[in-house]
């Protein structure tokens, strides 16, 4: 069936522009070498308290191959470099760090700038270059796009592929319900690039049966599925979503500038005061590539039933996201900020970090005492100064692994269907309806709620600082996309020379007892809980005007449950030939803190201009 294909082809002309045919810079008889470069700058425009100010220039350098040395036989190449020429030169961009110890409450946050050193204490004690934005250069994991050797059997019975490349499964935009096999690049734009371009390709194998040639299709057929076919995935090589947290701590300083995920506001959900003098060491608990016990494995059945195409998905791998996990801490004696420079560092175990926190007269119940009268400073043993009597000299480190050791478990389906006995518009056009389901076994979430050894029970951030066996938990998750494709002729519009593409699709993600957990653990926000039945609506649009020489598309996501909205749109100009393509992007994020994926990057809107030169 060919409606799959034809809603790819649409979406990709936003890559480029036309889909006409390029020629490349060298090419033989079997084989071709060609590529794309593109620069971009921008201006981010809501930076919060700032006017606006020179955004990210990323560019891009890719060189592509292709050789085929028989009919049977093909061997391709893609790498890449990519950074941000403004990584560490523009103007300052300032974001939240730890809590304010000077404001009232604490509830403040000390300033943050995530483009090099901050201005000093104590309106801006805190900054960190965006040193791992300069240059994507690790050739494995960020140069080598694909490298891979694929052999098809003359007789169209199976193809074998190895290497390092990527495979998408799925189709919906914006939200990935069955588009598993990789994780995604998340440092530049979020999930606002392009599919292709946002995930991370793996070494890994695929086997592709076509049982029909293989004359094994008669019991599939004779259940009605036509056509069947089989894919098989090995993926030795694991890989876990890329991103940066903007962290302040000195110790363990960060920057991902305006796409970077904001510190957390540490706030005390009983006192609703803020956690002052406390920062937060960042590591990570990562699975180790190519162990056969981690590797990564996935099947997809694909046939025609029912005047449709049908996909089964099922697979075995691991998890691209985070959980939290509490390791122990530092407590640094000779700075109120967390700096370990010059200061004495006393490491203190989980079980003596948990106690420092949460027993009785520790540091949670002296921070909630202040309003009404503070009870005796607890770390005045170790020689730290009682903030309440004179200046403070003690911070405690909180440190904190982002733990990807959890297998994810998830089977699947998708169904695409051309309503043609129905036809709508003055052209009497077929909408296509699709279908995705998930269902995810055991996916791993912090509590939000936790009982501590002393028998209190705490809720939001202070729920983080406990055992990791206490702090988080297994539930199972289904996931529903119902989408509708379309292509809009407007009655009005008497001289309209092509369609308008439009896709709505509408999401439910269900998960019992969400409101017991963080939608994303550090974010702990009043709210910032897993809704038991999350809704988001997505509409994609593309035009082609002027003889496709002006081509607009706009993406817009709405989540309904955390009241968050982004939108993308794109306008290329094609006006240059097949080679020289400029754009014009905007994306603007609307959403309250920590609520949510809008909520995490509310201050990330920018306008970009770019222009990319393929050969």
């Amino acid at each position: 069936m060919r409606f799959q294909g034809i809603r790819g082809i649409l979406i990709g002309l936003g890559v480029f522009g036309l889909a006409t045919p390029v020629s490349h810079a060298l090419e033989g008889e079997n084989w071709w070498i060609g590529g794309r470069i593109k620069q971009g700058v921008s201006v981010a425009y809501d930076l919060p308290g700032q006017s606006d100010k020179a955004g990210p220039a990323n560019f891009l350098a890719e060189v592509n191959g292709n050789w085929q040395p028989s009919d049977d036989i093909s061997v391709k190449g893609s790498f890449w470099l990519r950074g941000d020429l403004n990584a560490n030169n523009g103007p300052d961009t300032r974001q939240g760090g730890i809590q304010d110890f000077t404001s009232a409450g604490f509830r403040d946050q000390f300033g943050f700038n995530t483009n090099g050193r901050g201005s000093g204490f104590p309106g801006e004690p805190f900054g960190a270059d965006q040193e791992e934005l300069e240059l994507f250069d690790d050739f494995n994991e960020e140069v080598i796009r694909e490298a891979s050797i694929k052999y098809r059997d003359p007789d169209g019975r199976f193809a074998f592929k190895v290497g390092k490349f990527q495979r998408g499964w799925g189709q919906s935009d914006g939200l990935r319900l069955l588009d598993v096999l990789h994780a995604q690049d998340l440092r530049e734009r979020s999930v606002l690039r392009d599919a292709e371009d946002t995930r991370i390709p793996s070494w890994m194998a695929t086997l592709d049966l076509d049982f029909r040639n293989m004359g094994i299709a008669g019991p599939f057929e004779a259940l009605g599925m036509h056509r069947p076919a089989l894919e098989l995935v090995v993926i030795p090589e694991v890989n876990h979503s890329r991103f940066i947290v903007n962290n302040p701590t000195p110790s363990s300083a960060a920057s991902g500038g305006i796409w970077g995920f904001p510190f957390p506001r540490l706030i005390d959900s009983k006192s609703n005061q803020g956690l002052g003098f406390i920062g937060v060491d960042l590591g990570e608990n990562e699975v180790d590539s190519f162990e056969l016990d981690n590797s990564e494995f996935g099947a997809r059945l694909k046939f025609e039933a029912l005047g449709a195409d049908w996909t089964l998905n099922g697979f075995y791998g691991q998890q691209d996201l985070p959980v939290v996990a509490l390791q122990g801490s530092n407590l640094i004696v000779g700075s109120p900020l967390g700096d370990p420079t010059g200061s004495t560092v006393i490491p203190l175990d989980v079980a003596n970090t948990v106690g420092a926190a949460h027993a009785p007269g520790q540091y949670l119940d002296f921070l909630r005492s202040l309003p009404t009268g503070p009870i005796a400073w607890p770390l005045g043993a170790f020689g730290c100064n009682d903030p309440t009597v004179t200046a403070p000299n003690c911070a405690l480190n909180l440190d904190f692994d982002l733990d990807y050791d959890y297998r994810q478990k998830l089977v699947g389906f998708s169904f695409t269907r051309e309503m043609r006995e129905l036809k709508l518009g003055p052209k009497n056009v077929s909408p296509v309806m699709r279908l995705e389901f998930s269902y995810e076994f055991d996916k791993p979430f912090n509590k939000a709620t936790v009982v501590t050894p002393f028998g209190e029970v705490e809720t939001g951030t202070t729920a983080l600082v406990i055992d990791p066996s206490q702090s988080i938990v297994e539930r199972d998750q289904w996931s529903l996309m119902v989408g509708f494709d379309y292509f809009l002729w407007l009655p009005f519009w008497e001289d309209q020379r092509s369609s308008i593409f439009t896709s709505f699709q509408f999401f439910n993600i269900h998960t019992d007892d969400g409101d017991e957990l963080f939608f994303q653990a550090p974010y702990s926000a009043a709210g910032s809980r897993v809704p038991e039945n999350h809704n988001y609506a997505t509409f994609l649009w593309n035009l082609g005007l002027m003889q496709e020489k002006l081509f607009i598309e706009g993406l817009s996501i709405y989540d309904d449950d955390f009241d968050g909205f982004i939108h993308r749109q794109r306008v290329d100009f094609n006006f240059f030939g097949d080679k020289i393509r400029p754009r014009l992007e905007w994306v603007h994020v609307d959403g309250d803190d920590e609520q949510g994926i809008p909520g995490l990057f509310g201050n990330s809107d920018y306008i970009e201009a770019s222009i990319t030169v393929q050969f």
